[in-house]
Order: structure tokens, then sequence, then C-alpha cells
């Protein structure tokens, strides 16, 4: 699933092209991933300028004249960005998605005045695009957790977070978007390397020291992973075109049985309420 930088590369990257924009059509292929029917969608939608696009936890949101578009694009979902034959995607990868647009995993698309296109494909039909007023959008944001990339997350915050999470695994504790919004399995791990604490480890174990040091680590990681435009696996691409760089500067996530590149031990790694963990006994306590 994207996380929070590769989130934060398509949004920025969005932004630029779509900004000012007037959506022409909408193209429905798969009704389940709407809220409302495709008529209704199409009525609300067509016509409408795209002021901005945003980002709030993993989720986008394209704001337009009178309500926004909230997509989420879960564990398969996808953004392809089309203008002419230039064809570029963000999300997560799916092979030959340059070949015969709409394909089969195309759910959603649409059409701007200047006829480029923006197509939503999810193999596994987890993601959505909802259309709601502000109210609905205030109400489903305020669900969420602090971002940690903003003013909000200060150091008593995070030990408030902590502090109702007491028994609960630190990883688990940090990934739980309805305290820390934004935050995945990749930057978790990494945020955790670069803090010396052990994932597996309870809340409630953990140091002033430790807590301050973790507080520091995870805008530090997330600002590093912006900067290098997320990690990529396999073909994943951004809405550029380009790959994320930001794999080359893994510590521990996806280095299993490797040595780490600090201390020489060897990266393990474990299932932790279902997620693959990884840490580095010699660096993590």
């Amino acid at each position: 699933m994207p996380e929070l930088p590769e989130v934060e590369t398509i949004v920025q990257d969005l932004n630029k092209k779509l900004k000012g924009e007037i959506i022409k059509e909408l193209t429905v292929l798969d009704t389940k991933a709407l809220n409302f029917s495709a008529a209704k969608f199409r009525k609300l939608v067509v016509g409408q300028v795209i002021k901005s696009v945003k980002r709030r936890a993993k989720m986008i949101i394209i704001e337009l004249r009178n309500n926004f578009l909230f997509i989420h694009l879960k564990m398969t979902g996808q953004l392809v960005f089309k203008s002419g034959a230039k064809l570029i995607a963000g999300g997560h990868p799916i092979t030959g998605v340059g070949k015969d647009l709409p394909n089969k995993f195309t759910r959603v698309s649409l059409k701007f005045n200047d006829n480029s296109k923006l197509f939503f494909n999810d193999v596994r039909r987890f993601g959505w695009i909802k259309l709601v007023s502000n109210d609905e959008l205030t109400k489903i944001v305020s669900d969420l957790g602090v971002e940690p990339l903003s003013k909000e997350f200060t150091l008593e915050k995070f030990r408030k977070i902590l502090a109702g999470k007491q028994n609960t695994t630190i990883k688990q504790a940090i990934t739980d978007q309805k305290f820390l919004a934004g935050l995945g399995n990749i930057y978790s791990d990494e945020s955790l390397f670069s803090a010396g604490i052990k994932p597996m480890r309870k809340a409630k174990t953990l140091s002033e020291n430790e807590i301050k040091k973790l507080w520091q680590a995870v805008p530090k990681i997330l600002k590093y992973a912006i900067k290098y435009r997320g990690t990529s696996f396999n073909d994943y691409v951004d809405i550029r075109g380009e790959a994320g760089n930001f794999i080359k500067y893994l510590k521990v996530y996806g280095r299993a049985g490797e040595r780490c590149r600090k201390c020489g031990s060897i990266i393990k790694k474990v299932k932790l309420a279902g997620r693959g963990t990884h840490w580095c006994d010699g660096c993590q306590r």
C-alpha cells in the first residue's frame, strides 16, 4: 500500500497537472468504487473546476468548486495520468499499465478540458472514490490522528498517543491511523530503526529519551523519503513517470537476511499483527 511519502509525491505532482482543469467527462466501469450511482456522480462532478489536490493521511483529496473527490488507493489502487502520448502512474504497481487504457483494472476515469485523462485502477477493488461535502470531509478526517509532518505533532502530543497505547507494541501504536495518520509498514520500521527501538516492544517500556528519539525520527524519515519521491518496488513509478529512489536508503525494510549497513548484524523479520516487520538486533533495543 502506498504510504504517506508516496501519496504526498502523487498529490504534489497531480496538483501541478490538474489545478484549474475542468472535468469534461466521467466514465464509470465499476460502480462499487463510488459512493453514489454513476448517473448522480456524473451529474455532480462533470463541469466542475479542480481547485487543488491535497492529502490527508494516505488519502487523496481533489478539491472541486462545490465539493471534494476523496480517494483511497488502499492495497492495490493506482492513479494513471495520461496527456497525449505521455503516460505516467502513481500508486500500486500494475504490470503493463501503459497498455490498453482503460484496462481490466480501470474502475473510473476522468477526462479534462485539455483532453488529458486520469484513470483510477484497482486490482482487488478495495480502493474507492467518494464525492463528499465540506462538512462530510471534515467529519471523516476528524476521525484520523495527527499528521506527523504537521506542527500539531508535538512531543507532548506524541506522549499522549503512547500513553493511550501502553500495552500495544510500539509498531502497532505508531501505525494506528486513529492516533498517527499516514505512517505504514515501511516507514514505521525505518523510524524505529532510526530511533534504536525494537518494533515488538510494548509502548509502556519506552523511556522518555526513547520517546523523544522516536518523535524526532518519524518526521525525519518521512521528509527524507519525500525528498527521494518515495520507495519503489517492482515497476512502481510516480505521477511524473519516475521511480522513487528511497529504496536505496532503506536500512531494514525489505532487507531480511542481509547485513545491517550500520553494525553488520543480520536483519531479522517476523509477522507482527499480520505485518512483515524488520529490525536489527545490533542497533535496536
